[in-house]
């Protein structure tokens, strides 16, 4: 790593996502360690706007700097990389295939097209020095796509807010059912297969136990359609309150569900690292997770994959966790073991060695 500054570039900046806060937590250790570090963004929510700046305020390069882009969606920002002189890195977060996003977002769909010809045209322009990718998964990625030099990094997560205190109302209102609560966590995009977990929590309550609570939680902006298809599901299984959303929720909300979840279930069929994972992990919560692109590397051993699309496999097991304390304990304790290889002081640790080797771990 030069001596100069190093800059990060973000398309977009929202709170709580996990790879604007992976890029401040970067910045903040760079700082540390004497380097000049800044965030960027394209557009930047308001909760950030101290700590994230206006890509309009995008300083000259010189030789001696290192700019990194952060690649999740297609932007213009990938041309200001290119024009950047000294280091040009990238870290590729993953794009969700367009495929998976048909017919339900078809404009999304049509972004994330765009945003592969965009990392095609960035492996072919040569301007990039190394490519990072935050999984195993989206290195080969990278490696197919023809960048040069790849390495695989994980993303430097804070989990220590999980460790924070709960929302007392929130906390009040859960308790006042002693039924197992089952919780999906992150935008309810159709690469979630959140019709999936509506399907397994349809099978639960009418075949394993008619006590039990299901709990969607994320937001939905930008994917109403995909909303109202699920709505639609829900209404056709006549289910009621105990499949619920809740929409985008405050970090102390977040915490509260986790707190007080009997499982984590992830149905999605596309994760680039799957940060959620890392969550439940830290909050001692039992995973049941569908094996499908990063998800069993991030995972690894904490929790229980199932290889099936059919409802009964994933319920019937979750009904196993709800009545067995010491399968739910053993789950638990997988998932704090596996949590420690992300600690985020020693991935940082990795991510500053990167940068200065032009080699990753």
């Amino acid at each position: 790593m030069t001596g100069g500054r190093i800059d990060q570039l973000l398309a977009a900046a929202h709170a709580g996502d996990a790879t604007g806060d992976a890029a401040l937590a970067l910045a903040a250790r760079l700082r540390a360690a004497g380097h000049e570090a800044d965030v960027f963004a394209s557009t930047v929510d308001e909760e950030l706007s101290e700590q994230v700046r206006s890509i309009d305020e995008l300083p000259p390069s010189s030789s001696s700097d290192t700019t990194i882009l952060h690649f999740n969606i297609p932007s213009p920002l990938n041309d200001v990389l290119v024009s950047r002189r000294g280091r040009r890195v990238i870290v590729y977060h993953n794009l969700t295939p367009p495929e998976l996003l048909l017919p339900h977002c078809p404009e999304i769909a049509r972004l994330t097209a765009l945003g592969r010809r965009q990392l095609h045209d960035l492996a072919a322009s040569g301007a990039v020095d190394l490519a990072i990718g935050v999984s195993r998964y989206n290195t080969a990625d990278l490696d197919e796509t023809g960048f040069g030099t790849t390495t695989t990094l994980p993303l430097p997560i804070d989990l220590t807010g999980l460790r924070g205190p709960t929302n007392p109302v929130l906390e009040a209102d859960l308790a006042h059912t002693r039924a197992p609560t089952f919780l999906t966590v992150g935008r309810v995009a159709p690469n979630k297969r959140i019709e999936d977990f509506i399907r397994i929590a349809a099978y639960y309550l009418r075949y394993v136990s008619p006590e039990a609570r299901f709990l969607i939680v994320g937001g939905t902006h930008g994917l109403e359609s995909y909303l109202d298809v699920l709505i639609e599901l829900h209404g056709e299984l006549r289910l009621d309150g105990r499949v619920a959303f809740t929409g985008k929720v405050s970090p102390l909300d977040l915490i509260t569900y986790y707190r007080n979840a009997t499982a984590y279930v992830c149905t999605s069929a596309h994760e680039g690292f799957c940060a959620p994972l890392l969550e439940a992990m830290a909050a001692g919560v039992p995973i049941v997770a569908r094996p499908a692109t990063a998800i069993p590397e991030t995972l690894g051993s904490a929790g229980v994959l199932v290889d099936s699309d059919d409802p009964a496999a994933w319920a019937e097991l979750l009904g196993l966790i709800a009545e067995d304390p010491e399968l739910r304990a053993s789950l638990a304790a997988a998932g704090r073991r596996r949590v420690r290889d992300f600690d985020t002081d020693a991935v940082l640790d990795l991510w500053l060695a990167a940068l200065a080797n032009g080699a990753g771990a």
